[in-house]
This record gives C-alpha cells, sequence and structure tokens, in this order.
C-alpha cells in the first residue's frame, strides 16, 4: 500500500513534455508573401521568434552587441556661401547632460566635420553615412551637437541660414540594421544659443534644426554660438537587449490551430515555436524550428 500511495504521489506532481508538431504549408516564399504554420497538440502556452532581427530565438539569452554606430544628416543652405565656417558637427563624452550654454560650452567636443558632406546651395544634401563608433567611451554616454557660429557680419559677411534635417544614427547587423536616435518630432534635439542672439532665429521643430543670424542692425555686428544638441546617446557599453517573441497562446487560452506571417525582407530565417507547461511545480518547455526562405 505504501509504495503504491508514493507512485501515485510522484505521478501526481510529475510535469508532462508539453505536446506540440509544426508544418508550414510552404518553406520557399517570396517577400510579402505569407505563410502558415499549423499546429498539432495544445500546449499550455505558445510564443514565436520569426527569426528576424530582434525577433531570433538565438538572441533570447545572448545580447547583440553594438559593433559600429552610423550618423548621417542632411543639409542646406543659401544659394551662395558667405560668412565661412559657420557649422560644425561635434561629438562629447563628457558633457554632463545639464542642458544649459555655460555647461555645454565646458564640456570636450571633438569637431568631425569634416569626415560628413555639408551643402554648398539651397539644394538638400544628404551628409554621407559615417560610423562614429571609435568616439564611443565605455560607460558612457555620447552627445551629439551642430554648433553655429556667427561672426561680425561687416568684417565675416552676412551669416547663411542652416537647415539640418534626417538626422539618423544606426546600428548595423549582418541580417539587418536598427535605429538607435532619428530626429522624429525634434524632442531628440534642443537649442541654445551664447552672446545676444535674436530671438527665434535658431530654433528645432518637428523636422528641422534651423540655424540664422542675428538680423537686426544692432546686433548683427556681435559674435554669437547656437547649440543644437541631442539627447543622450547610449553606445558602448549598449546593446539592444534579449529578442522578443510573438505570443501565439497564453495560459487557460483556447488551442490555437495556426499562425500566419508576412516576411518582409529577403533572407533564410528559423522560424521557432516554443510551447510550455508552467505550474508550481516546474517548467517545461518543447521547440519546434523550420526554416523558412523568402526571396525577392
Amino acid at each position: 500500500m505504501l509504495i503504491s500511495v508514493f507512485l501515485f504521489s510522484c505521478e501526481k506532481y510529475q510535469i508532462d513534455d508539453p505536446a506540440l508538431e509544426v508544418t508550414a504549408d510552404k518553406t520557399t516564399v517570396k517577400v510579402g508573401e505569407s505563410v502558415t504554420f499549423k499546429f498539432e497538440g495544445s500546449p499550455q502556452m505558445l510564443s514565436f521568434y520569426s527569426g528576424e532581427l530582434l525577433k531570433d530565438y538565438n538572441y533570447v539569452t545572448n545580447s547583440r552587441a553594438l559593433k559600429n554606430c552610423y550618423l548621417s544628416f542632411s543639409s542646406a543652405t543659401v544659394a551662395a556661401i558667405r560668412q565661412l565656417n559657420q557649422l560644425s558637427v561635434l561629438v562629447s563624452a563628457d558633457f554632463d547632460g545639464k542642458y544649459a550654454i555655460d555647461n555645454i560650452k565646458a564640456a570636450t567636443w571633438v569637431d568631425i566635420t569634416r569626415r560628413f558632406t555639408l551643402a554648398t546651395s539651397t539644394t538638400v544634401t544628404p551628409s554621407t553615412e559615417v560610423d562614429i563608433m571609435d568616439l564611443a567611451v565605455t560607460g558612457k554616454p555620447l552627445y551629439l551637437a551642430f554648433r553655429y557660429i556667427t561672426r561680425p557680419q561687416t568684417e565675416f559677411l552676412a551669416a547663411n541660414d542652416w537647415n539640418i534635417t534626417a538626422v539618423l544614427l544606426k546600428s548595423k547587423f549582418d541580417d539587418a540594421e536598427v535605429t538607435l536616435m532619428d530626429y522624429g518630432s525634434g524632442s531628440n534635439f534642443s537649442v541654445f544659443s551664447y552672446g545676444n542672439k535674436q530671438a527665434g532665429r535658431s530654433l528645432v521643430n518637428t523636422t528641422t534644426i534651423q540655424f540664422k543670424g542675428n538680423a537686426t542692425a544692432e546686433i548683427k555686428e556681435e559674435y554669437t554660438e547656437d547649440w543644437g544638441i541631442s539627447r543622450a546617446i547610449y553606445i558602448n557599453p549598449n546593446d539592444l537587449g534579449k529578442d522578443k517573441a510573438t505570443a501565439l497562446k497564453l495560459f487557460r487560452e483556447a488551442k490555437k490551430e495556426s499562425y500566419t506571417y508576412t516576411y518582409s525582407k529577403a533572407g533564410t530565417y528559423t522560424a521557432t515555436f516554443v510551447a510550455e507547461t508552467n505550474n508550481v511545480y516546474g517548467n517545461k518547455k518543447v521547440v519546434k524550428q523550420i526554416e523558412i526562405t523568402v526571396t525577392n
């Protein structure tokens, strides 16, 4: 009798492996063509990793470390450049993050203007794409700045208007790329001025960092600086965190019969389905994978 009770107790607290088999209606599809996965078995929980960037089961426990950081932007100025060398592109790793002109000027800024192509006319000009990973300092964020200097306009000629748009920072991987910062609504940048600066001349809006020199006669001869400063950009150390699954079935939800997915880029992907049984006595998982080839 004691043996029977012991065996019954073991069986009572045993967790069975979740039951799952997965098939695909096709394993080669074109970009934009859907693939339907069909399921046999009814696990308590079911999740899906498409195999795309940030959705790859191989990175559930391993993070993707950033190995590069590409900066690009577009610029436009006046039809004919008058005052020279007004616009600079700068990066700092020791700015203290206090957005006041004294703190900005106290930081160490590395001038990287020569790495980029700047506009020479009113035509909007892409900057070229440049990796600035070499400027990252371990444990510190980077700050990006566009600095606009206006010198006395009689001696150095009239100030040029400058517009900066499409500011983008991204990291590239073998299979895709991810955006670290884009201009967005303008909330990623703020403008601060040094000197006797006419209000409303330099500013940020929803699409543009705008720089203009003083226009009124009584202050056109004054030296001024305008700084368009980014938010903190965390590059080194930095990673994209663990890749995330799409939940297909949660505990107590109805059985999932199938799931349809569409890939947007060509490549070879490992579609991964993770079935789970989970209760107070433990957790068990079963992983099923199918390779999907996506062509143009």
